[in-house]
């Protein structure tokens, strides 16, 4: 049920983590989110409409459920930002974690040092034994540089091969509707 404004909410910014998860026998995602200034978020979807992989500008309307659980926020409408750029998971060694009051993560990327802060969901994802290498999603808000991002070099793989064969369908199904068009065209059957 929807009530006032403050259960609604509109963020422009990058998914940066796709979670396949079951609810209730049926499946959901759950879709980490920093908007472009930097703010974590978590949502979540039933059925993307668009072809989801970490990196992708996006523009999630979401609306805050109170059903059973603690209260979450659920995708209402999710679309794609074409004019603004995507982040590339760019490979990189993570070699030390600091914890404290804000985890700061160092490494190499490029043979360059970097030592960003980075979100505790973010730290899950980066293992224990370090040094180790993994593909980074890295932000910039201004002048601060955050890593919002990190995957194994299999999990991104394996995105980066879903991304191509959902690009090759939709490929596919655009060169058949264009084939079909000039077939009903050539038959006089097209307006």
């Amino acid at each position: 049920m929807r009530k006032g404004a403050e259960e609604l909410v509109e963020l422009r910014g990058y998914l940066v983590s796709i979670t396949p998860r079951t609810r209730r026998g049926l499946v959901e995602y759950r879709l980490r989110v920093v908007t472009f200034g930097g703010e974590p978020w978590v949502i979540y979807l039933r059925e993307p409409r668009v072809p989801l992989r970490p990196g992708i500008p996006i523009s999630v309307k979401a609306f805050l459920s109170r059903q059973l659980e603690k209260p979450r926020w659920i995708a209402d409408e999710l679309r794609i930002i074409r004019e603004a750029g995507i982040l590339k998971p760019r490979p990189a060694v993570i070699e030390e974690v600091v914890r404290g009051v804000y985890p700061i993560v160092s490494g190499r990327q490029d043979d360059r040092f970097f030592s960003v802060p980075v979100e505790e969901d973010v730290l899950s994802s980066i293992p224990k034994e370090l040094p180790q290498r993994l593909y980074c999603l890295f932000l910039e808000t201004g002048s601060e540089v955050k890593l919002v991002g990190a995957f194994h070099e299999k999990e991104y793989a394996l995105f980066d091969r879903i991304l191509r064969l959902v690009s090759s369908i939709d490929q596919e199904g655009f060169e058949s509707d264009r084939l079909f068009e000039e077939y009903l065209r050539s038959r006089g059957l097209a307006d």
